[in-house]
């Protein structure tokens, strides 16, 4: 690929160079052309002047004018001939006084005898042998009267033209080195970034998931496909990572209550055909199958929707993250009523922030569902909104009227400050999870030793699916101990971009 990029440089490079040579050749080629035939008509001019064709100083005038005739065409050698009206040679600095009039010549004549000038030459050129002729009339009194013809020999012009051509070409051969230099430079540098996202790309197609392009020289294009590139592959990584560690996680949950109710089942099984089986027994046995089958529904359920959060959703549009969370709360309201725990709703009444609706709003579910899952009855499960930079104590709870007695909401018209994004506390009174385990909170099918002691149902990817929801528009999830007791889970949603 270099190879054909330097030889499509090169070629540019050579009609950049054939551009600008081309018109320098024929400029000088017409210079010369221009220079020769000034010269000529000035000196025709010359003789033109000391033509006199006076019958009486005849004499005198063909001795004049024939001496410096022959002296010019010595010193130049151009051949001038003075013709009369009648087109008869008169005057020549040569002994041939009627040479054989070539038709160049006798187009010459007769372009002065109706009284122009001859043209000028487009150009000369280094293997031009023709000679340059020249004519201009001999005016009296307003009549021509003849003509004043030179034949000049180009040779010298055209090896001046030839030196001057060499010159210039050799100028251009230097140049074209040096083009070939700088278009091989020129592809190196281009294709040096191409060349380090192949040998990534080879690397990760190899199974080194961890390869990237070091960033360096080149152009910024590439620079900037290199960090997408950088950035794909983490995300590739960590996309075949989680997949590895959902795989292994799902295989392990799996198993036991798999093996389990395998085990039931053919508990039950034999107990049939065993004498004497007791129906209660036997429909004890079944209850347990039954309570292990739906804790495999409800764990592959789970599992398909962490699948479907992680693999769609709406894009993050600016949302009023208070009417959100009271949404949520009013269906939830239910269920604290059927478990008798106060549900309470503090802080702002709006607030603006960025996210999908539909994601927040399942973050907050599955927030609100472990808050009510593992609160005591009678106990209190807390739901603070304010913006982020908000620090000053919160004002005590009032309660207001509603559809339920348990729920207690308290709001406070506090505009959010600008630019800081909108949090969402929830908190409550149950066991909570001790410090060590706290940074596991959120992981994929973990629960608290604690939770696993006790019957609450759960499968440990409410907070994980919480987590993934929340991340999906850059917001977070952090969970810590509550002041007193319980876990105190923090929902941020990021501020919405630009003016509000």
């Amino acid at each position: 690929m270099r190879t054909r990029l330097s030889a499509l440089l090169l070629l540019l490079m050579g009609v950049v160079l054939a551009s600008l040579g081309v018109p320098l050749m024929s400029g000088i080629a017409s210079d010369e052309a221009r220079t020769l035939h000034t010269d000529r008509m000035a000196d025709l001019s010359l003789f033109v002047s000391k033509v006199q064709f006076d019958p009486d100083d005849a004499a005198v005038e063909e001795l004049a004018l024939e001496r410096d005739l022959r002296r010019y065409e010595d010193l130049y050698d151009v051949s001038v001939t003075v013709y009369d009206a009648a087109r008869v040679p008169r005057f020549s600095g040569h002994e041939n006084t009627a040479p054989q009039i070539t038709p160049a010549q006798d187009a010459a004549l007769d372009t002065a005898l109706s009284g122009r000038l001859t043209e000028v030459w487009d150009q000369i050129q280094p293997w031009d042998s023709e000679p340059l002729v020249a004519a201009q009339p001999v005016v009296r009194d307003g009549d021509v009267v003849g003509a004043v013809v030179s034949v000049s020999p180009v040779d010298s012009a055209a090896g001046r033209v030839l030196q001057r051509w060499s010159i210039l070409i050799a100028l251009e051969l230097i140049a074209l080195v040096g083009a070939v230099a700088l278009a091989d430079r020129l592809a190196r540098w281009l294709l040096k970034p191409v060349g380090r996202l192949d040998e990534a790309a080879h690397q990760i197609s190899a199974g080194d998931l961890s390869a990237r392009v070091p960033t360096g020289s080149g152009p910024p294009e590439l620079r900037r496909l290199e960090t997408s590139f950088n950035e794909m592959a983490v995300h590739v990584q960590d996309a075949v990572e989680a997949q590895r560690a959902f795989v292994a996680d799902a295989s392990h949950q799996l198993r036991n209550p798999l093996a389990a109710l395998l085990m039931r089942l053919e508990a039950l099984n034999l107990a049939a055909d065993l004498p004497g089986a007791s129906p209660a027994r036997q429909s004890e046995a079944m209850e347990r199958a039954l309570a292990d089958g739906k804790h495999l529904a409800g764990t592959l359920d789970r599992m398909l929707a962490l699948a479907r959060v992680e693999n769609g959703g709406a894009p993050a549009a600016p949302l009023d993250v208070a009417e959100v969370v009271d949404e949520r709360l009013a269906f939830w309201m239910v269920v604290a009523d059927r478990r008798d725990i106060h549900l309470v709703r503090r802080g702002a009444a709006h607030a603006r922030a960025q996210h999908d609706a539909g994601a927040l709003a399942g973050a907050l579910d599955a927030v609100l569902d472990n808050a009510l899952k593992y609160s005591p009855e009678g106990g209190t499960v807390t739901v603070l909104v304010r913006p982020s930079s908000v620090t000053t104590p919160q004002p005590p709870p009032v309660p207001l009227a509603g559809p339920s007695s348990s729920p207690v909401l308290a709001l406070v018209s506090t505009p959010p400050a600008p630019d800081t994004g909108v949090e969402v506390i929830v908190s409550d009174d149950g066991p909570g999870v001790p410090a060590e385990e706290l940074p596991r909170v959120g992981d994929r099918f973990w629960r608290s030793e604690a939770s696993e002691a006790s019957e609450t149902e759960g499968t440990g990817l409410g907070m994980s699916i919480a987590k993934t929801l929340m991340g999906r528009h850059d917001g977070t999830l952090d969970v810590t101990a509550g002041e007193e007791s319980g876990l105190s889970v923090r929902l941020w949603v990021p501020p919405v971009p630009g003016p509000r």
